[in-house]
């Protein structure tokens, strides 16, 4: 009967022998077939041409694009044609009357009051002395109008004026 030393050594043998002939299994289980090569490489060939595809109609969209916004800049870029003179007095004529300024009046817009009209000042200083001044209360409350308050430079802004010496109220809770 052999020692233990011996049955060692033939465990040895025989997984030095095995081992690669089992990995050569393993291997060739383990890789895909050919069918299912040839197919991802279908799948792969399919995923390539769509993306070229989905590439030049970006490029394509981008070109109209540029090619729009080169058209816009164009059409902004020209004045239009001048109207003619007659043509516009025409225009206007069909539409009515004319008011003061020259701008053609609707038939059933609004007429304008002229006592709501304030006629342009020449001279502020004759206007200011014709103000009439004498009818005003001299018992005017302070309280009740409007006073006006001048804030001199030399204040002294101390930062810690605006702050308030007031106790906590919040001091008894643990934050």
């Amino acid at each position: 009967m052999p020692t233990i030393k011996e049955w060692i050594a033939i465990a040895a043998l025989i997984a030095f022998v095995l081992i690669p002939i089992c990995w050569r299994f393993w291997r060739r289980w383990d890789r895909p077939s050919k069918a299912a090569v040839t197919e991802m490489l279908r799948r792969i060939r399919e995923r390539d041409t769509r993306e070229a595809f989905i590439r030049e109609d970006a490029k394509h969209r981008e070109q109209q694009r540029l090619e729009a916004e080169r058209e816009l800049s164009l059409r902004k870029a020209q004045a239009p044609q001048p109207m003619e003179k007659t043509t516009l007095v025409s225009a206007f004529g069909n539409l009515g009357t004319v008011d003061s300024t020259g701008t053609e009046v609707l038939e059933n817009s609004p007429q304008q009051s002229t006592e709501n009209i304030v006629v342009p000042v020449e001279n502020v200083d004759d206007l200011v002395d014709s103000l009439d001044i004498e009818d005003i209360a001299e018992d005017v409350i302070p309280e009740a109008a409007p006073v006006a308050v001048q804030i001199h430079q030399e204040t002294n802004t101390d930062e810690g004026s605006w702050q308030t010496t007031e106790e906590d109220e919040w001091s008894g809770v643990d934050w």
